[in-house]
This record gives structure tokens, C-alpha cells and sequence, in this order.
């Protein structure tokens, strides 16, 4: 596994102090609005541990569809996000993951689903360098889970 690479003279684009970590596996953005699973789907709720799970993207919007009638951390309307919410997780000035890894603990240099798709495309964020790629639905990816706060 490579080690995260950040350019510290470039100002952070996703800063901690713009993140609430409310202590129960979620985290909200006050940039954005949003509620965020802190950890990627199969990791446990609060210091991500254990091994992320990795499905193709109809699997991955079942399970979404299925967590967002559940509740988790007392709430319920977990989604896939888009393209554009998980861009407004990159990180800018790094890289391997292109996360901010104290906001997002643990998190692997890999894809991960956006709810954006087209027959059978569906698009993901790559945190290797931060880049958008559009893959065939049968690709394994990574779910990370976010919520609307209204």
C-alpha cells in the first residue's frame, strides 16, 4: 500500500475544522450540507475498521436503497451520492488517497460508486488521484454512503 502524498503548500480543500464528526459514524459537512457515513460500507462505524466491501454498481445502489430505509446512527435516507458530492470530498492537494484522512479515517486509494449512470455505465470517484471514471456496472467498487440533512 502506498503512502498518502499531500503538497503542504497548497491550501487543504477539504479542512477538518469544515467537518463535524458527530461521533456516531457520521460526519457533516458544513461546506455542503450533507451527513456522511464516516466509513467506507463494511468498515465499522466510528474508527474504520475491518475490510471495505467492493460489488458491482447494481448491488451497491440495492444496498444503498436497503441502508436508507434502515437506520444508522439514529437516521434514515442513506443514498449513493453523486459525482459532484463525492468531488467535494477529494482532497486536492493529495493523493493516495486524494482524502483528507483525518475527516475520513483509513480510507484506501480506491473507487467508489456515485449514484450517476447511463444503461450500463455507471460512474465512480477514483481517490487513488481524485478523478472521475465511468465504468461498466459489473466493475467492483466501493460504497461510501451519504445523506441529505433536510
Amino acid at each position: 500500500m502506498a503512502q498518502q502524498q499531500c503538497q503542504g503548500n497548497i491550501p487543504a480543500s477539504t479542512p477538518v475544522q469544515r467537518f463535524n464528526d458527530q461521533g456516531n459514524g457520521t460526519l457533516i459537512d458544513t461546506h455542503t450540507g450533507l451527513m456522511w457515513k464516516k466509513c467506507l460500507e463494511g468498515q465499522d462505524g466510528e474508527r474504520c475498521g475491518g475490510q471495505a466491501v467492493r460489488m458491482e454498481w447494481d448491488s451497491a445502489a440495492n444496498l444503498a436503497q436497503l441502508t436508507g430505509s434502515d437506520k444508522f446512527a439514529g437516521y434514515t435516507g442513506w443514498r449513493l451520492p453523486t459525482l459532484d458530492e463525492l468531488n467535494s470530498i477529494v482532497e486536492q492537494r493529495c493523493s493516495e488517497p486524494a482524502v483528507n484522512l483525518d475527516v475520513f479515517p483509513r480510507m484506501p486509494a480506491v473507487g467508489v460508486w456515485s449514484m450517476n449512470q447511463v444503461d450500463s455505465f455507471a460512474w465512480s470517484m477514483d481517490f487513488d488521484k481524485g478523478r472521475a471514471y465511468e465504468h461498466l456496472k459489473g466493475a467492483g467498487k466501493y460504497i461510501r454512503l451519504v445523506r441529505n440533512l433536510r
